[in-house]
């Protein structure tokens, strides 16, 4: 697929012009579902040649055609058709996700299909983290993440038969057909997946905590029902690594740090009268984000400094509470580290 992308990037660069529906007939005979894209400044961009994926974060390097890497995406979308690459990639992407043997356009769709994008909010379930809510009908895909999506029971309890060795298999953005099912939270293929043996984990290059993984999507929609279910399929060390500490709001922290070296000078012939040293301002952070508690250890030389220092952090630094393992904000606790001293 590599040396596939590198001739065609050095033909569109040469001025020809690719046949982009033959091209995208080729790659589905192939099996090589991956959209035309930009690579920009800031990561990948599927809209400049008008497609949309509905996933968390950018797509992988992995699961898109890099036709051209393009420094201001705003000047190119300007630009428009004229150029090679824009003009070969938006009838690429077309041709391919009109195909009936897309497997993705529940997932992918042209920039005018895809609606407002879900506002996602910190203490609130995602509805609909990867994908589309309203699923678009057509011909069936006969893939187990497809199946499991569109909650087709009988053609998952056909394919785990015929393929039992897929049913961990990740596709092209990650996920198992496990995953799909509780991210469309299906819960008839989540359970024939289950029963059928399928990993909570994912795939054997995943772990509990990784964004892919059935588990983290089921508490990325606080789906409690679905995470006791798996619980028991994982063991509890892989469990517990699910929670979530304490995170520090990183604006807040660059407030904190300008004033920890304001205090810090200030009392600095007392602490240099020590030797150099690490120490950890250690908090308890309540289930609101709240600090209740401040502490330096070891204490340092200087009480007066001390207290001011846990004074000034308590009000200036802003904290996202602990998650536990079912995603339920949790009180927690939480540090700072840094160095006094001469």
């Amino acid at each position: 697929m590599r040396a596939g992308d590198i001739a065609l990037r050095r033909a569109l660069a040469s001025g020809a012009s690719p046949d982009a529906a033959a091209e995208a007939a080729s790659a589905i005979a192939r099996g090589d579902f991956r959209l035309a894209a930009a690579t920009t400044p800031k990561g990948v961009s599927l809209d400049l040649y008008n497609a949309q994926c509905r996933l968390l974060g950018s797509p992988a390097a992995w699961s898109i055609r890099a036709l051209a890497f393009v420094p201001d995406l705003a000047a190119a979308e300007g630009r428009g058709a004229d150029v090679p690459a824009t003009a070969f990639g938006r009838q690429y992407n077309a041709a391919l996700m009109a195909d009936p043997h897309y497997p993705y356009r529940d997932i992918c769709r042209p920039v005018s299909d895809v609606g407002p994008e879900p506002e996602i909010r910190p203490d609130e379930p995602i509805s609909q983290p990867y994908g589309f809510a309203d699923l678009q009908s057509g011909e069936a895909v006969d893939t187990m993440g497809y199946a499991a999506r569109h909650n087709a029971v009988g053609q998952l309890r056909r394919l785990v038969e015929a393929r039992p060795q897929d049913i961990d298999k990740p596709d092209m953005f990650g996920l198992t057909p496990l995953a799909w099912a509780i991210a469309y939270q299906r819960w008839r293929t989540a359970d024939v997946l289950i029963e059928a043996g399928a990993s909570p984990t994912g795939a054997r290059c995943q772990t509990a905590i990784d964004r892919q993984s059935p588990l983290q999507v089921a508490r990325l929609m606080r789906w409690t029902d679905m995470i006791g279910r798996l619980r028991s399929y994982v063991s509890e060390e892989e469990f517990a690594s699910l929670r979530q500490n304490p995170r520090y709001d990183d604006a807040s922290l660059a407030d904190f740090n300008r004033a920890f070296f304001q205090i810090k000078h200030r009392y600095d012939p007392i602490l240099r009268q020590r030797r150099f040293s690490r120490y950890e301002l250690q908090f308890t952070i309540d289930e609101a984000g709240n600090s209740t508690s401040c502490e330096l250890v070891p204490a340092s030389n200087s009480a007066e400094f001390d207290a001011e220092l846990c004074e000034v952090a308590m009000k200036v630094v802003r904290w996202t509470p602990a998650r536990d393992a079912f995603a339920t904000t949790v009180s927690g606790d939480a540090k700072l580290v840094f160095g006094l001293g001469k």
